[in-house]
């Protein structure tokens, strides 16, 4: 595959409701609409595992299972909470889980914890240490990462129980995000427990979200949202929100969940917690919020080029949509692939935000060479390790266009 440069591919965003004429070489194609649901990248119901590294218990390798493309990955560090040091061999083990999940074609999303029964955690220098020996680790795979949870503090690493971070102990959680932020590529989203953690310890940095694990509980997410605003707050966002549901409420049945996970973004969640609350969605529900979760983008319509001169200049206009609850967490190429040649279009799909329609116009010059060249649209992970595996590409939401990463345009344009 030849790449041209961006430098040759122009992006616009055309008014709504603006007509665009087509020249007269060009074709107009509608899209129809898939209802399936689409298991692309970073988004959707995800696996739930985890793993302990405590002292007479045996690790438990992940295994990746089919049907969802996040993989939830805990890891308790137990063993750790009075050693500054983790041991190469345990060192390797969690490297192992991640080379399982780019064997598997699936993302994750991690945290680290040192408890789940009680509230002994380790002191902040000890965590402060673990963390910079777990950078490698994270910034190595961070091609694999969907987001890293600021565990370590409290029970499950939610940063409430806990015997070494009081809840007023604003420096030393600030110190724990902080390390976590340097230990990530500036890629990786990094997710704090409540709003009010976001807006006090990063509010300028984008790549810091929120995970919700006790999504529709009570009146407040069982103290979730603490702050009178913290909701109209969090639906102004466009911040990666995830997590699971805990307890049933008044809130909790179908008609709240779609206006939640709707208004607050969601991308990814817990299919398996809290059963209860998700029996009382019904099946509908189920497999819409499993359509819905996060991103899923649509072609509507296309003008694109049918005939063209070797070497002429031609443009094609895609228009797409979003049908999720959230814009894509994470940037990624979008190609038009024109037979074998990538033109690149120079657009953040972050700013695919959900309901809206974009159409892109992208202009290049025809082949120099006489022949058919199928147009298709490429939304390839942006990771080299990962950009040719088609389970890391997003495919659009639309009936008869995916082919093996690239979604067909339904046009080939003829040079001759």
């Amino acid at each position: 595959m030849r790449l041209l440069p961006a430098a040759t591919a122009a992006l616009v965003l055309l008014t709504p409701g603006v007509a665009v004429a087509a020249p007269s070489s060009a074709k107009t194609v509608r899209y129809s609409a898939s209802a399936a649901d689409i298991p692309n990248p970073g988004r959707g119901f995800f696996t739930y595992t985890e793993t302990h590294l405590a002292a007479g218990t045996a690790y438990t390798p992940l295994v990746a299972e089919a049907g969802h493309t996040v993989v939830y990955r805990i890891f308790y560090l137990e063993k750790y909470r009075d050693v500054d040091t983790i041991s190469v061999a345990d060192l390797a083990l969690i490297r192992a889980d991640f080379a399982a999940a780019r064997t598997a074609g699936v993302k994750l999303v991690v945290r680290f914890a040192y408890t789940s029964t009680d509230d002994g955690d380790a002191p902040p220098a000890r965590v402060l240490k673990h963390i910079a020996q777990l950078k490698p680790i994270l910034t190595g795979n961070a091609d694999l990462l969907v987001a890293v949870q600021a565990g370590f503090i409290g029970t499950w690493g939610e940063w409430y129980y806990s015997r070494n971070f009081p809840l007023t102990d604003t420096a030393g959680r600030q110190q724990v995000l902080n390390a976590l932020l340097a230990a990530t590529a500036s890629t990786t989203p990094v997710q704090v427990r409540t709003p009010q953690y976001k807006r006090t310890l990063a509010p300028a940095v984008a790549r810091v979200g929120v995970h919700d694990d006790c999504f529709l509980a009570g009146t407040d997410d069982y103290g979730t949202f603490t702050a009178a605003d913290d909701r109209a707050w969090l639906a102004a966002q466009n911040i990666l929100v995830g997590g699971e549901t805990c307890d049933p409420s008044e809130r909790s049945g179908w008609a709240g969940a779609s206006a939640e996970l709707a208004a607050y973004h969601w991308t990814y969640l817990n299919p398996s917690f809290n059963a209860d609350v998700l029996a009382s969605w019904g099946d509908a529900g189920l497999a819409t919020a499993s359509r819905r979760l996060g991103y899923r983008l649509r072609l509507t319509s296309a003008i694109l080029p049918a005939t063209a001169k070797r070497g002429a200049s031609v443009s094609a206009r895609i228009t797409l949509t979003n049908d999720g609850y959230a814009a894509p967490a994470q940037n990624r190429p979008v190609r038009l692939m024109v037979g074998g040649t990538a033109v690149t279009v120079p657009v953040d799909v972050r700013t695919f935000t959900p309901g809206k329609s974009v159409t892109l116009t992208v202009s290049f010059q025809a082949p120099a060479r006489a022949g058919s060249y199928p147009l298709s649209l490429a939304l390839p992970d942006p990771s080299a390790r990962l950009a040719k595996t088609p389970a890391y590409a997003i495919q659009l939401a639309n009936t008869g266009v995916w082919n093996a990463g690239v979604n067909q345009l339904g046009i080939s344009l003829r040079v001759g």
